[in-house]
């Protein structure tokens, strides 16, 4: 394994794609390099594609056709290019993607004033989802939401009536790092991922607690359908990790 090289990028039949194998840091920090570059000609291309839908939207509002489906369009390429462009300022600020792991996460990034309801009975149930917006905008919060309870009489289903407390999302919780006893080092780096807000979420795995966890920044998929009990597709990018060795 010592004498293997370093494996560049595979190039593929379309060549804005390829596939990135690395087999030690070396090759690691040239692929890092080789996504940066991709990023930016995915971000020059869909650049073409933004003002071609510019011009459609402009041309059928001058002549009062209905622009509906070409705002649509000019707006999913936009979601788009801000995507690539979350990517890229995320490579070259050093983070590293990751396999999608299921993370627990403990901070969304968001520009709502106030959380979704999502009034039931089930107090538990109220996560709050991330926003995917442009670099820099909006503030973080913990996805779970402060919480506060009414009473509904309802019919109990034998000619009566019964009193049911409901639970509603009240307000935001300011985001809270899950490992209390987490060194100093890793609530900097964990700062510092926060404050370049680039990423849409931020969470932990395993998702129990485990004395080797590692902290993860999620950039969300745009343009995809919203299911509230869905994990939504996203890019996860290596934050940070630390190890106790008298766990081993």
């Amino acid at each position: 394994m010592e004498n293997m090289p370093a494996l560049a990028p595979t190039i593929l039949d379309d060549p804005s794609d390829f596939t990135v194998v690395a087999t030690d840091p070396a090759a690691m920090m040239t692929a890092q390099k080789s996504l940066i570059l991709w990023c930016s000609r995915k971000i020059m291309a869909i650049k073409g594609e933004i003002i071609t839908a510019k011009e459609q939207f402009d041309l059928a509002k001058k002549n009062k056709w209905n622009p509906a489906g070409w705002a649509r369009e000019l707006g999913k390429h936009e979601k788009r290019e801000q995507y690539y462009r979350k990517i890229k300022i995320a490579l070259e600020a050093g983070y590293y993607i990751v396999p999608p792991f299921p993370i627990d996460v403990f901070a969304i990034r968001t520009k709502r004033s106030s959380p979704i309801r999502y009034d039931g009975q089930n107090r538990d149930n109220h996560d709050q989802p991330a926003q995917t917006l442009p670099v820099g905008e909006g503030r973080y919060v913990d996805p779970k939401p402060e919480r506060r309870s009414y009473n509904e009489t309802n019919p109990d289903g034998k000619g009566g009536t019964k009193i049911e407390k409901y639970y509603w999302a009240s307000d935001y919780a300011a985001v809270d790092f899950p490992f209390k006893l987490a060194r100093s080092e890793i609530r900097a780096a964990t700062d510092a991922a926060l404050g370049l807000k680039v990423f849409d979420r931020l969470g932990v795995l395993p998702r129990q607690r485990a004395p080797d966890p590692i902290v993860c920044g999620q950039i969300l998929v745009p343009n995809q359908p919203f299911y509230r009990w869905a994990e939504p597709k996203a890019v996860t990018f290596f934050v940070a990790w630390w190890l106790d060795t008298k766990t081993l």
